[in-house]
């Protein structure tokens, strides 16, 4: 390799989105919620995936939460953790220690970001929904807007 060559892969390495990863337990589709709520508000910045600890996740009533805020999950496609063929993820967000206690092997990351979104669900899917908001602004305004 050249170095013109490696100089070129080495700023396309740099211009790469950086990759974040929501993982739930698939109770709430918690993680769907939330990498809809990024990707509308940051999509042209990371690259986001949802992933869930369970074979099945709750996608009917997360998608049908996501309507006040006018936001659609059309383009995701929430899978188990288990089918996850990425090694390497910027950000690890957990969005429930359910999540992360499930013995599944995870992915290597840079920054692992626990968040409990679910502390309040017995308020319903909409507190669940509040706190990923919050969260996901929060998370935008540490890491987007340093």
């Amino acid at each position: 390799m050249t170095d013109a060559n490696h100089n070129e892969d080495t700023r396309l390495n740099t211009d790469a989105k950086p990759l974040v990863l929501f993982l739930c337990d698939g109770k709430y589709g918690a993680s769907l919620m939330a990498a809809a709520m990024m990707k509308s508000k940051a999509n042209s910045f990371f690259d986001v995936h949802c992933y869930h600890t369970t074979q099945t996740m709750s996608t009917d009533k997360a998608a049908q939460a996501l309507i006040q805020f006018q936001i659609s999950t059309y383009d995701l496609a929430p899978a188990p953790l288990d089918a996850l063929t990425l090694d390497y993820v910027d950000y690890l967000v957990a969005l429930n220690p359910a999540s992360v206690q499930s013995g599944l092997p995870l992915p290597s990351y840079g920054k692992f970001i626990p968040w409990d979104v679910t502390e309040n669900s017995d308020a319903g899917l909409a507190a669940v929904l509040r706190a990923i908001n919050q969260n996901v602004n929060y998370f935008l305004s540490l890491y987007l807007f340093r």
